[in-house]
C-alpha cells in the first residue's frame, strides 16, 4: 500500500467517523425545529369573546351567557395536532442533552375540551361547553351577585384547516350557524376564493337578569394556515367576528361576517 493509498483511507475514515455524528446533530436540530416551532408557525386560531354592559348589574342567583364556539358548520370541534415521537437522531441528541423528559417527545396541543372547558375569567365567570337546543355553545356562568364585563381569549392550533372555503370545508368557524349567505367564489392562482364577505346567523343567550344598559357582544375568531406548508402567496387567514349589541333575553340572533385575507397576491390560472 502506497503512502498516497493510505492517506486516501485516512481522510476517507476521518469524514465517515466525523461525518456520522455530525449528520446526527444537525439533522435533530432541523427536526427539532420543526417539531417546537412557534404556534404562529402552525395552523393557528385566536379565538376572542368580550361582553360589554354588565358591569356593576345587580343581578339575583346564577347568570349565565353563552356565545358561538369554534366549530364546523356541522358542529364538529377541532382536531389538535398528534404528539409526535422523537426520531432516532433526536434520542440520541436529547439523551446526550439531557432534556427533561416531557420535551423528549413533541409539543402537546390541547383539544376543544382542555382549551374551552372550565376556565376561569375576571370578574367570577367560569366557562363551560354547553349543548344547547341551538348545538354547542361556550358558556359563562357566575354565582356574583354584581355582575362584571366578560374578557376571554384562547389560542388553539387545529392539524389542518382550510382558509379557501372554510364554511364547506370543515374549518372552524363561529358556531352555530344558519341561514348562509350565497357563496360564489373567484379564481385565486390555483385556487379559490370567497368573492365578498359571507355572512350566516348565530346566536348569543343572555339569562334573565334585571334589565339595564344594553349588553356589547364582540366574538372574533382569526384563523391562520402554516406558513411552512402553503407557497407564500397561498398564506394567509380568514376572519369571523360578531358585532352585536341586545337588551333581550334567551337566545337572540347575532350576525356573523367571514372575511379573508392573503399576505401576497396570487396570479389567477
Amino acid at each position: 500500500m502506497t503512502k498516497k493509498d493510505r492517506y486516501f483511507i485516512a481522510l476517507f475514515l476521518i469524514l465517515v467517523v466525523g461525518g456520522i455524528p455530525m449528520s446526527i446533530i444537525l439533522h435533530s436540530i432541523y427536526m427539532d425545529s420543526i417539531d417546537w416551532r412557534d404556534r404562529g408557525q402552525r395552523y393557528n386560531c385566536i379565538y376572542d369573546v368580550n361582553v360589554g354592559g354588565l358591569s356593576g348589574r345587580d343581578v339575583l342567583g346564577p347568570t349565565v351567557i353563552m356565545v358561538p364556539i369554534p366549530a364546523t358548520k356541522e358542529g364538529k370541534f377541532f382536531t389538535p395536532p398528534a404528539q409526535k415521537n422523537p426520531c432516532f437522531t433526536q434520542e440520541i441528541m436529547h439523551e446526550i442533552d439531557n432534556w427533561p423528559e416531557q420535551y423528549r417527545k413533541g409539543p402537546y396541543f390541547e383539544n376543544a375540551t382542555e382549551t374551552f372547558d372550565n376556565k376561569t375569567t375576571p370578574g367570577g365567570w367560569t366557562t363551560f361547553i354547553a349543548e344547547t337546543e341551538k348545538g354547542y355553545m361556550l358558556g359563562f356562568r357566575t354565582n356574583e351577585s354584581r355582575l362584571q364585563d366578560i374578557s376571554f381569549s384562547a389560542n388553539f392550533v387545529a392539524d389542518y384547516f382550510d382558509i379557501f372555503d372554510p364554511i364547506s370545508n370543515g374549518s372552524p368557524i363561529l358556531f352555530p350557524v344558519e341561514n348562509i349567505s350565497n357563496i360564489s367564489v373567484i379564481p385565486y392562482g390555483e385556487y379559490t376564493r370567497y368573492d365578498s364577505n359571507p355572512t350566516y346567523d348565530s346566536y348569543v343567550y343572555v339569562s334573565e337578569c334585571r334589565q339595564g344598559a344594553p349588553i356589547y357582544f364582540h366574538i372574533r375568531l382569526e384563523a391562520n394556515n402554516d406558513p411552512g406548508e402553503w407557497p407564500r402567496e397561498y398564506r394567509g387567514q380568514y376572519l369571523n367576528e360578531i358585532k352585536e349589541t341586545t337588551s333581550g333575553t334567551g337566545f337572540l340572533k347575532a350576525k356573523v361576517t367571514l372575511g379573508q385575507e392573503f399576505y401576497f397576491m396570487a396570479i389567477p390560472e
